[in-house]
């Protein structure tokens, strides 16, 4: 039996080796649970893969099987050794997604930078991007690929991180960038961009080919066939899923109030709730009760059956019997309606909602639906903390889809003013190299619960575009946001 164990331990040496190794290096950075917390943040982008189970257990369970076998007498079964090595390629992913996640927004960050003229907003947004370096370097080093294979990655973003912390203590101490320096970080952004283009290749393979195992691919000594070092020497465009709402516009999620401040009117009964959406629904085929929420929002809610088959899942706000929300599918086949007309249609709906004098300031397509975001306009600004979003099925022409928790968060009566900054004075503020495409009053919100009246300015450079926005009683520089563009559809950072 001796012998027998002894061949057992030659033969498993090797593979037992390079686990090991793997699992040592996902976790000799950092500990698990920053690790794991980190993780945590992707779950939404990898919603088509499996839970995630902590790197740390799982790693244990599958070193154990690695060292027994028959000679030991441990009855592990093939299905429970795949079970752990599965949970274990889950967690690689995972850290490959949020390596992925930290140098898309790394990217954005130092383009943010280089766009900036507000010295505050510059150093803010440099210490974002040290923070989004440093997760990078998390994430790369806790994958089981060789040294020889992240060293110039982990290098870039470790070096990367502590450049831009080192250019916003400086923005801190009352100095400025220096020519020099920005044009370091131009270098940077194109470094970081072509990162992020290699990194959406190796994503691709992840997605394309249900079988590809992080696992499988970091035992190959062959790096021809190891697929992630052929990722960061190739170049590709980008199709990636990102972590963020796609189809959201400006300010979309801002919640500027902890407590809500919109609802409106006595408390309703169920009855009274449903008759109001009885009315909203006039071609409804059926409405039927489904229970009630509690929480910030306490709501009774309904499923309604639509004149073309939609189920639509609706929720009544029990003080004022306001629609909250509505979520469902659209119906599939021709578009009977344009954007034009389902942005007529969203607008009717949220005026009937109570959203007064609507301006739709968002819209982006996909499939056979479009979402729009509609913000109401007070004394000509509009008002971004008070949004609603809609979704309106270009088949039908049904609104399948509206959000109008931010709208009752914040929506209050309020005395603003248009400051003293003119709309002309805010374009002159934006680098020379936009081309400038519009520029209106807003309602801001910002940072710390502030509500802020900006200008702000679209400009487009390059192909890229870009949200300026000014304080409008300042002229100082509160916000960038740019548009970054998918085959999913259009989102912000």
């Amino acid at each position: 039996m001796s012998d027998i164990l002894e061949a057992k331990k030659k033969s498993d040496k090797l593979r037992e080796q390079e686990i090991e190794n793997s699992v040592l290096k996902s976790n000799s950075n950092e500990n698990s649970s920053k690790t794991h917390k980190i993780s945590q943040k992707k779950d939404k982008k990898i919603s088509k893969q499996n839970k995630i189970i902590t790197g740390l257990s799982i790693a244990t369970a599958l070193l154990a099987v690695s060292t027994v076998g028959f000679g030991i007498g441990f009855a592990i079964t093939d299905s429970k050794a795949m079970e752990y090595k599965t949970n274990l390629e889950n967690v690689y992913q995972s850290n490959f997604y949020s390596l992925l996640d930290s140098v898309n927004n790394l990217e954005t960050k130092v383009s943010k930078t280089l766009n900036a003229t507000s010295s505050s907003y510059q150093r803010k947004i440099l210490l974002e991007a040290s923070k989004n370096a440093s997760e990078a370097e998390i994430a790369v080093s806790s994958l089981p690929f060789s040294q020889s294979d992240i060293d110039e990655t982990v290098k870039m973003v470790n070096q990367i991180s502590g450049y831009t912390s080192t250019l916003a203590d400086k923005l801190a101490n009352g100095e400025s960038l220096t020519s020099e320096e920005i044009s370091s970080l131009e270098e940077i952004e194109q470094s970081v961009s072509s990162l992020k283009y290699q990194l959406n290749e190796f994503a691709k393979k992840l997605q394309s080919d249900k079988g590809y195992s992080i696992l499988d691919a970091s035992m190959d000594i062959d790096t021809n066939s190891n697929d992630f070092s052929r990722s960061l020497s190739s170049l590709k465009d980008n199709d990636v899923e990102y972590p963020t709402m796609i189809y959201d516009g400006p300010f979309s999620d801002s919640v500027v109030n902890s407590t809500v401040k919109g609802l409106s009117g006595d408390k309703v009964t169920k009855t009274e709730a449903m008759q109001n959406v009885e009315k909203y629904f006039k071609s409804a085929t059926n409405v039927e009760y489904e229970g009630e929420t509690k929480g910030r929002f306490e709501t009774y809610n309904f499923r309604v059956t639509g004149s073309n088959d939609e189920m639509l899942y609706v929720q009544v706000t029990k003080i004022g019997g306001h629609i909250l929300t509505i979520s469902g599918a659209g119906t599939d086949g021709e578009t009977t309606v344009d954007l034009a007309s389902a942005k007529t249609l969203a607008l009717d709906f949220a005026s009937q909602n109570g959203i007064e004098d609507g301006v739709v300031v968002w819209s982006d397509s996909i499939d056979k639906d479009v979402y729009l975001n509609i913000a109401p306009k007070s004394q000509g600004i509009v008002l971004y903390p008070d949004l609603v979003k809609v979704k309106v099925n270009l088949v039908s022409g049904s609104i399948i889809g509206y959000d109008a928790t931010s709208y009752f968060t914040n929506h209050t009566d309020r005395t603003l003013s248009a400051g003293t900054l003119t709309l002309k004075e805010a374009e002159a503020k934006v680098p020379e190299k936009f081309t400038i495409v519009s520029s209106r009053l807003v309602l801001s919100p910002l940072d710390y619960n502030r509500e802020v009246v900006c200008v702000e300015v679209e400009g487009k450079n390059g192909g890229n575009t870009y949200y300026f926005y000014f304080n409008a009683q300042s002229g100082t520089m509160e916000n960038v946001l740019k548009v970054i563009e998918t085959d999913n559809g259009n989102l912000l950072m």
